[in-house]
């Protein structure tokens, strides 16, 4: 019986220790520098989806590393000329700015339509810079690409259109633009994409508008192909060129 509280008494002295030094560590946590990365790698734009735009302002998502601070910081990048194919006046890269107890945030860039934009798409490579307020950057994407043009483009969010309308094409997203008169489709499915939405006040679009959106469509899509004396719609471009138009069953 001695030998049984010996042993017990032991084990309850190292059970206290090991308490005592998880409980001393935990307020620390892992902090890690203070750093950031572009929420993506690749973005477009087209002056397509505002016609009657000459100047326009892409909002590039980046998400923070370290703690949280209580005062706004500065987010800085520039652009690899080298690596890019759009000229100066086409576009200007501003500061993005932080806000207090903020975890995510966007650098601007300013977008200047040109007339050579109708018949050629630029890239900018826009790489991120080391500040007072963030200096670490070798994280998960430290630069990233705008692609912009005039052109008619795939929408940055196909990924969250393509649960109402399948693949990509040039020829169908002109399709689904005629139809719904208009030149973008701002849904982001805040609940169940694996990516965040990366400008709420521009995604607003809601579930139910895509929703009817959807079914419209896919009537207008009906009829074409009823109707049609060349025979149903196909893709003109993409992974499914040649192929006949399906659109998914209702999301």
């Amino acid at each position: 019986m001695k030998r049984m509280n010996r042993y017990s008494l032991c084990w309850l002295v190292l059970l206290l220790v090991l308490f005592e030094g998880c409980e001393k560590d935990e307020p620390m946590g892992y902090i890690g520098r203070p750093g950031f990365y572009f929420n993506g790698n690749e973005f477009s734009y087209s002056f397509a989806e505002n016609p009657w735009k000459t100047v326009d302002t892409v909002m590039l998502p980046v998400i923070i590393t370290g703690k949280l601070e209580n005062y706004a910081r500065t987010l800085k990048a520039e652009v690899v000329k080298d690596s890019s194919t759009a000229t100066e006046n086409m576009y200007q890269l501003l500061e993005g700015t932080l806000g207090e107890n903020q975890s995510e945030g966007f650098i601007p860039v300013v977008l200047n339509y040109v007339s050579s934009l109708d018949d050629i798409t630029v890239t900018l490579k826009i790489q991120a810079v080391a500040n007072d307020d963030f200096q670490e950057l070798d994280l998960v994407f430290p630069s990233c690409r705008l692609n912009f043009t005039a052109k008619i483009m795939k929408p940055f969010n196909w990924s969250q259109l393509q649960y109402f309308f399948g693949t990509y094409s040039t020829r169908w997203w002109r399709f689904i633009m005629e139809k719904c008169e208009r030149t973008s489709l701002p849904f982001w499915d805040d609940l169940w994409s694996p990516i965040p939405n990366p400008d709420p006040s521009k995604y607003n679009m809601s579930y139910y508008e895509m929703s009817n959106l959807q079914e419209m469509i896919r009537q207008e899509l009906r009829n074409y192909n009823r109707n049609s004396l060349t025979g149903p719609l196909t893709h003109d471009d993409g992974d499914l060129a040649g192929q006949q138009v399906v659109m998914p069953a209702p999301y």
